[in-house]
């Protein structure tokens, strides 16, 4: 194809995503969603530019890369920071990002601190005698130059509420990989593998990098990694769940390529203050593992339900001033 003809394509098909998120209808949907003038304006430049800069997500309904939008935006997350509009064909998706969850979680006044971390080779200290958890020592080298030069190993997850309950959550690397190969489905870790020896083809490559994040070990494998881990974390049965949190399950409960992630199962409920253990309740929230093997959701701008901010802060007013965080955590 001629590179010219190939440039004047895309030019043209650059405005076409423009001229529908600027259309009157589209605005003020957009404006009615986020509640303010600034927002949408902020919002709509920003998706301009991300599908200006995207040949996948030109080729996307451009309702579906708005109702992708407005759901991040409901949570009070911005785009490329705490959620992403991502392309499966011509349908744009929502996905959260690991610093999704922490703002999420971080905002319910409930933790002291939240963070994923990698693990380097000599941070591991075997397992703790009484628990068979293990034990990771990330005081082993002195300086953060020292410590780059040895390889990621694992993952290491924990949060600290403000009560002082303590949770950690460690996976390596080989667990996470695995963990991809089952729930992602284009991610095979066979593959991947075959890229690392240096023996696959560089166009094959190519299109690995382009059909997954989980194939990329310099950039979008360490966010899939810190995200799986704090997804885990946060579903330990300990963690208080705000309904924004769990409202990110639900809406990020499907993989990055479009098939349902099986890994938020509903734990046993915890009450954190007191370590006790108690039924789960008919009502929780659980993401539908039951909808059909690789099952996309398909949004439109006329089906995206917008959490109120207001009614969200409210809430979480409310919540702080029971006292009482375990029944705030556990009533809806």
């Amino acid at each position: 194809m001629n590179p010219k003809n190939t440039f004047t394509q895309q030019t043209q098909s650059k405005p076409s995503f423009s001229l529908a998120v600027t259309s009157p209808s589209m605005q003020g949907m957009i404006k009615k969603a986020l509640g303010s003038d600034a927002a949408a304006a902020r919002v709509t430049s920003t998706l301009i530019s991300a599908v200006n800069a995207s040949d996948q997500l030109r080729n996307c309904e451009a309702s579906t890369i708005v109702a992708a939008a407005l759901r991040g935006e409901g949570l009070g997350l911005i785009y490329g920071h705490g959620y992403y509009v991502v392309p499966y064909g011509t349908v744009a998706t929502y996905i959260m990002s690991y610093k999704g969850y922490i703002q999420l979680a971080m905002s319910t006044g409930f933790y002291a601190d939240i963070d994923c971390i990698e693990v380097r080779d000599g941070e591991l200290d075997g397992r703790d005698r009484r628990t068979g958890k293990p034990k990771v020592n990330l005081a082993r080298y002195e300086t953060d130059e020292e410590r780059d030069q040895h390889a990621v190993i694992g993952y290491y997850g924990y949060f600290e509420l403000k009560d002082g309950t303590f949770r950690y959550e460690y996976w390596s690397l080989d667990k996470l990989l695995r963990h991809a190969d089952r729930y992602s489905k284009a991610f095979h870790l066979e593959k991947f593998l075959e890229m690392q020896s240096g023996g696959m083809n560089p166009k094959d490559v190519e299109k690995l990098l382009n059909g997954s994040p989980w194939y990329d070990p310099n950039g979008g494998q360490d966010k899939m990694c810190r995200k799986t881990v704090i997804r885990q974390l946060l579903n330990s049965g300990y963690a208080p769940l705000s309904p924004e949190v769990k409202t990110a399950f639900t809406n990020d409960s499907q993989s990055e390529d479009g098939g349902v992630i099986p890994d938020f199962q509903m734990p046993e409920r915890v009450i954190p203050t007191t370590g006790e253990v108690v039924e789960a309740a008919a009502d929780a929230e659980i993401p539908a593992q039951e909808a059909a093997e690789g099952a996309v959701s398909v949004p439109t701008a006329s089906d995206v339900k917008i959490p109120s901010r207001k009614e969200n802060a409210a809430q979480r007013v409310s919540d702080a001033n029971t006292g009482d965080y375990a029944q705030s955590f556990f009533d809806d």
